[in-house]
């Protein structure tokens, strides 16, 4: 909780933001922070497409069952992941 002279020092500050630059302050107050911290977690979930695919080429290429089945196992966990979380809401459509 802010005192009453930290209060008025923050308020004089903003106003002065709000003078000095009205655009940037109106993106700021417009800014939608909610989807970029999804970002981490859709990197995560493409990583392990792209982990899983390339183990699958490659067991099949070196002819390894086994790195196959992790291969296979590992895009199956990535398709699941996708179908648990969902892809951008109808509402958030465009990014845009």
């Amino acid at each position: 909780m802010l005192s009453h002279h930290e209060d008025r020092e923050l308020k004089a500050i903003e106003q002065w933001f709000e003078e000095s630059d009205p655009v940037l302050t109106r993106m700021l107050r417009d800014h939608d922070a909610s989807r970029h911290r999804h970002l981490p977690a859709a990197a995560a979930r493409v990583a392990i497409d792209i982990v899983g695919a390339a183990m699958f080429i490659a067991g099949a290429v070196l002819s390894q069952p086994i790195i196959i089945v992790i291969g296979f196992l590992l895009i199956v966990l990535a398709v699941g992941l996708h179908l648990a979380t969902g892809g951008p809401r109808r509402e958030e459509w465009p990014p845009y």
